[in-house]
């Protein structure tokens, strides 16, 4: 009677492990990049472990329709139980989507984004007409404000992690063009009436089996204005080894700090700048400053007529790998943002060992607790400055802070290993189809 019992067992874990076929959209996807190229491409990486996986995307380059990274990729190296279908825009997408990809009226890409949907959507049709899938999960981006059309089709529907829904903190953006601040107030403004106004964004939610989102905050406001119940998942993990140069902590000539990003006025860079002003051991301290953008130049110019430049190293746009590879010397990891999600350079930062500073807000409130960074609340301009400042001195008085939160990281990060999430996101699919039939009783 053993071998039946052994037989059984057998039997019952292999239907548990019984790979899923699932349809991925993912509108920005590549094996090169960070931010949401890189929260696609982890996830796809990942989950075609065990389940397999057809990905429906519109870019690997700058603009809709750049493809050729991700078209070459799949024709020549692809990935095991992973199919890649590019949705091209056609000609009227391309035209609605000209005014953006020339850098004027941006905001236009929404009008084509729409479009590449419907585009998306009939690709989708006719790929159920000749195959059965499990489930759909819209991977990204995260932003909730296009919802796209796949959520018609019947069939179990998992959707995020999505965020977007929270408002920049307008109080850094004090010294910003008026451009900027028009920007974000309008942003903020148009948060406020597609959440509370947007009909479609109802009807969504109410056919989605499964909701996920990147922050708690956002997972708050879906609860409260919709009554929609959610999962907490930060849209990124980390991926690889958790290492800590332990070298870096000994014959100190500087502690590093390192600040990595598009350098646009959201990213409030000036606050680190006039911060860094204020810090009475800058003598101390080099900032490592990684990326390119509109604010670049005036930043440059800013740091020379305040005598910065000794303290200042500008590396411009680096490779991905050899960003990520400043985080083996780096003491400390800064972000001043606006609005941000959970950026990728935190599990970056986490998987090197670099403890974060960040104001307490977005994503960073829910992922940098005190064993692993530093968070500063926003009261105001002046007051996230001084308190910036202060931080940084504390630090570059105290350097043994650096180390002992170097470790209280490589303790937090174990709670953001993908695969971690590899597990987390299987429950998610068994509780979207549950929770599929229920909806359709």
């Amino acid at each position: 009677m053993l071998w039946l019992y052994v037989v059984h067992n057998i039997l019952i874990i292999k239907k548990r492990i019984k790979m899923k076929n699932i349809l991925v959209l993912a509108y920005q996807i590549s094996p090169t990049k960070g931010s949401e190229y890189s929260v696609a491409w982890n996830y796809v990486t990942r989950m075609a472990k065990s389940n397999r996986i057809t990905v429906l995307y519109g870019v690997s380059g700058k603009h809709m329709g750049d493809t050729k990274e991700m078209d070459h990729y799949a024709d020549e190296v692809g990935i095991k139980n992973v199919r890649f279908i590019c949705v091209k825009p056609n000609q009227w997408t391309n035209a609605l989507n000209w005014c953006n990809r020339h850098d004027i009226l941006q905001y236009t890409f929404y009008f084509a984004y729409r479009e590449w949907h419907k585009l998306v959507y009939h690709v989708a049709k006719d790929l159920f007409e000749s195959e059965k899938f499990d489930l759909i999960h819209f991977v990204g981006p995260i932003g909730y404000r296009v919802p796209g059309k796949l959520w018609e089709l019947d069939i179990p529907y998992i959707w995020g992690p999505i965020g977007g829904a929270g408002d920049a903190s307008l109080a850094l953006l004090k010294n910003a063009s008026k451009m900027t601040k028009l920007k974000y107030y309008f942003r903020n403004l148009a948060n406020a009436i597609q959440l509370h106004h947007n009909r479609i964004l109802k009807k969504v939610l109410d056919h989605t089996d499964l909701l996920l989102t990147s922050t708690t905050e956002n997972q708050s406001i879906f609860s409260n204005i919709f009554h929609k119940k959610s999962l907490y998942l930060p849209e990124n993990a980390i991926t690889g080894d958790i290492c800590l140069n332990i070298e870096k902590f000994t014959n100190i000539k500087k502690y590093h700090f390192i600040v990595i990003g598009r350098l646009d006025a959201g990213k409030c860079i000036n606050i680190l700048l006039n911060a860094l002003l204020l810090v009475k051991n800058r003598n101390k301290m080099i900032l490592d400053i990684v990326g390119d953008g509109e604010e670049l130049q005036s930043l440059e110019r800013f740091a020379s007529s305040h005598a910065l430049d000794q303290n200042l190293v500008w590396h411009g746009q680096l490779p991905r790998y050899k960003a990520v590879g400043l985080f083996n010397m780096a003491h400390m990891h800064i972000i001043t943002s606006a609005k941000e999600g959970n950026p990728t350079t935190i599990w970056e930062a986490m998987s090197h060992g670099v403890p974060t500073m960040s104001f307490d807000h977005c994503g960073m409130h829910d992922t940098i607790c005190e064993r692993c960074g530093i968070k500063i609340p926003i009261l105001s301009y002046e007051q996230c400055v001084s308190d910036l400042a202060k931080n940084i001195d504390y630090l570059l008085e105290h350097p043994e802070k650096f180390e002992q939160l170097a470790y209280g990281v490589l303790e937090c990060a174990k709670k953001y290993t993908w695969d971690d999430r590899e597990l987390f996101l299987q429950k998610c699919y068994d509780q979207a189809i549950e929770n599929f039939k229920n909806r359709i009783v």
